[in-house]
């Protein structure tokens, strides 16, 4: 993620200008949520800048539910952006999020974490998490999914290896779905349907 970023976006049909920054640095007193969200909409930009050669993907603004997360812009049209991440085990989210005192993963959690399975550590919630994401609905155009993984043990050769393994429901409300394979665009993008 840039530390200094900053764009503009016009979002089709809207009357405003949304400049957006890296929310580590403008927003610290926000929502976790909106938080983890900006971040994973910021990384999707980037990685879509890299992967497609030019710059087509735009972050406008946040929405609240029942809408998807984010309101979008690709190539000049609205595009919307349900926003998920998966953390590994509990005791895995705890430090990724920083939790501390008695929020924060005991010794023998983080011990019982590290024993599980990389594979099973990652595909079950991540599949635990397509499976939710499956059985909304949305009332609004062009909704597509991007998951990001916030643990930072797997890239995208690690999870295109497992392909076979990742379940995606059959029946979604997604016109696409998105894994940003770990907490840094660095980790890859891969599109899953």
């Amino acid at each position: 993620m840039n530390s200094a970023f900053v764009a503009s976006c016009a979002c089709p049909g809207d009357d405003f200008s949304f400049a957006r920054v890296s929310p580590v640095h403008a927003m610290p007193n926000t929502n976790e949520k909106y938080d983890l969200e900006i971040e994973a909409l910021i990384q999707f930009s980037d990685a879509l800048t890299d992967l497609w050669g030019e710059s087509r993907f735009a972050f406008c603004e946040l929405r609240q539910p029942p809408e998807p997360d984010a309101l979008c812009a690709l190539d000049g049209q609205p595009l919307h952006i349900e926003v998920g991440h998966f953390y590994g085990t509990a005791s895995d989210a705890k430090e990724l999020l920083g939790r501390q005192g008695k929020s924060a993963a005991t010794s023998e959690e983080k011990r019982l974490s590290s024993l599980v399975p990389l594979d099973i550590r990652l595909l079950t919630p991540l599949n635990r998490l397509l499976a939710d994401k499956a059985t909304k609905s949305y009332h609004a155009p062009r909704v597509w999914l991007l998951i990001r993984s916030a643990l930072p043990l797997w890239d995208i050769n690690d999870f295109t290896a497992h392909l076979a393994e990742i379940e995606i429901p059959p029946a979604h409300p997604f016109e696409q779905i998105w894994l940003l394979c770990g907490p840094q665009a660095s980790f890859g993008v891969l599109r899953l349907a």
